[in-house]
């Protein structure tokens, strides 16, 4: 890992250890207004984007769903968060955002180190794109995350929003479809699939598809929803979405049409402009408020610092420490299966360590593609390490195996790399694989997850399979 990389992450932990935002966000957040990276150790694990008001709330929370990109070179040019302008609207009325990095569609993709392997955004070929499938795929992770925020303190217990642009609009759409029971409202921004083939504006890949598959989410979708859109939206314009607005509101669905005039050179990237908030803000103000989703108090929008702010900067930023809980309970290690929209399957045998609360201390992933005959270990660990020393990993007594580092998060930090057969061999056979942290101030400390039940979930069939793939009807 290049030094430089080393000590913007080292320079990240510290500033978060320290409940500062990291790496920039100090700068650019607005007064009032917190920025963070999670992870996220869902079956299939994803980083987020956070935004909140400064304190320990608890805030309503809102869920963002980024667009999509199926070119890996465009990826890389694309941002954290698309919406940061509309994130902060959100938060500095006193809303948690939170924004899940999506497999596939996401510039943070890495699947050589073992932090993402395939891919959920494929519709295939347009003479029968699988609308549907990439959709769901959405769905099911918001309602990962959105189980999983409603446990944690921050968040008050309830009815969440969900926002999605573009793909990831077109995802919140299908997520409609499921009524999820925690979802009070969903807004979209230029939603669809499928748009400027070829790179031709207007130019569908299948419109009477989509259209057909937004009758079907509609057949099934109760959860009010408001949809915006533009008239110069060169991926899906008024003619094209007011089709499939009338199928889904015919079919049964709740959706509010709301088409604004011509924004920029592009409408569809209207959600991307802060020049676009005033737009947009008033009609979900109003659509929030008739659904009684608007916090009751918010967020002074003139930026105070919290009380301990200033005390806070009185004292250096010290070396983290790694502390562990001084209970930790480990599952019982299992077996999960992807297929992704790319044909591909992913497999996880995974196990996790737990604190009494129910976060997680430690998860370790056997991540297997078939189809490229190379394994890799993750494990998900806390923050504090040293992250020049790297973590080490062994079976028993054998000899140790050297992880490093990829990324250091607000609540976790991610370790991975390639796995030998030496290492699975030693794990099938062994009792206890023991994950070693060196922090800064010389100390080291060990987790020991038990292996006991490791061979039969590997070898075994996966305990669940989610399968998104291109033949799914």
């Amino acid at each position: 890992m290049p030094k430089r990389f080393l000590q913007i992450l080292l320079l990240a932990t510290i500033a978060l250890i320290a409940g500062r935002p990291a790496s920039g966000a100090e700068s650019t957040s607005p007064p009032g207004i917190e920025e963070e990276m999670w992870a996220l150790p869902f079956p299939l694990p994803v980083l987020a984007y956070v935004v909140r008001p400064l304190g320990d709330g608890p805030f309503p929370l809102v869920v963002m769903n980024h667009g999509i990109s199926l070119d890996a070179e465009q990826r890389t040019m694309f941002p954290p968060i698309e919406y940061r302008d509309a994130a902060y609207w959100f938060a500095r009325r006193g809303y948690f955002v939170i924004s899940p990095l999506r497999y596939g569609a996401s510039s943070l993709d890495d699947k050589d180190r073992g932090i993402y392997g395939t891919v959920f955004a494929h519709v295939g070929s347009c003479d029968n794109p699988n609308f549907r499938g990439p959709g769901l795929a959405i769905a099911t992770l918001n309602e990962w995350l959105i189980e999983n925020m409603q446990r944690k303190k921050q968040i008050i217990p309830g009815k969440a929003i969900v926002v999605g642009q573009s793909g990831g609009g077109w995802g919140s759409i299908a997520l409609a479809s499921r009524n999820p029971p925690l979802v009070g409202a969903i807004i979209t921004f230029a939603a669809g699939r499928g748009g400027r083939v070829d790179g031709k504006p207007n130019n569908n890949c299948a419109p009477d598809k989509l259209v057909a598959a937004t009758g079907e989410f509609g057949s099934t979708a109760r959860v009010p929803m408001l949809w915006i859109y533009t008239e110069n939206d060169s991926y899906f314009g008024p003619e094209l979405t007011k089709r499939m607005h009338s199928a889904f509101t015919a079919a049964g669905g709740d959706a509010e049409y709301y088409l604004l005039p011509p924004f920029g050179n592009d409408g569809h990237f209207m959600i991307d402009s802060a020049d676009a908030v005033p737009l947009w803000a008033p009609r979900v103000s109003q659509f929030l408020e008739k659904h009684s989703l608007l916090p009751k108090t918010a967020v002074a929008q003139q930026g105070q610092l919290p009380a301990n702010s200033a005390q806070n900067e009185k004292h250096p930023l010290q070396p983290p420490r790694v502390q562990l809980p001084e209970n930790v309970q480990y599952s019982s290690w299992r077996k999960v299966c992807f297929k992704g929209s790319d044909g591909a399957t992913l497999c996880r045998t995974t196990s996790s360590g737990t604190q009494d609360n129910g976060e997680v201390v430690v998860r370790v992933d056997l991540i297997e593609r078939p189809d490229s005959g190379v394994a890799r270990l993750q494990l998900f660990v806390p923050q504090g390490g040293n992250l020049e020393m790297g973590i080490n990993v062994t079976v028993d007594q054998a000899a140790s195996t050297k992880f490093p580092y990829n990324f250091c998060l607000t609540n976790i930090c991610i370790a991975a790399n390639h796995v030998s057969p030496k290492l699975i061999g030693e794990m099938e056979s062994g009792q206890t694989l023991k994950i070693e942290l060196s922090d800064f101030n010389s100390s080291t400390v060990a987790l020991n997850v038990p292996l006991n039940q490791f061979t039969t979930a590997r070898k075994g069939p996966p305990a669940e399979t989610y399968d998104y793939n291109l033949d799914e009807n």
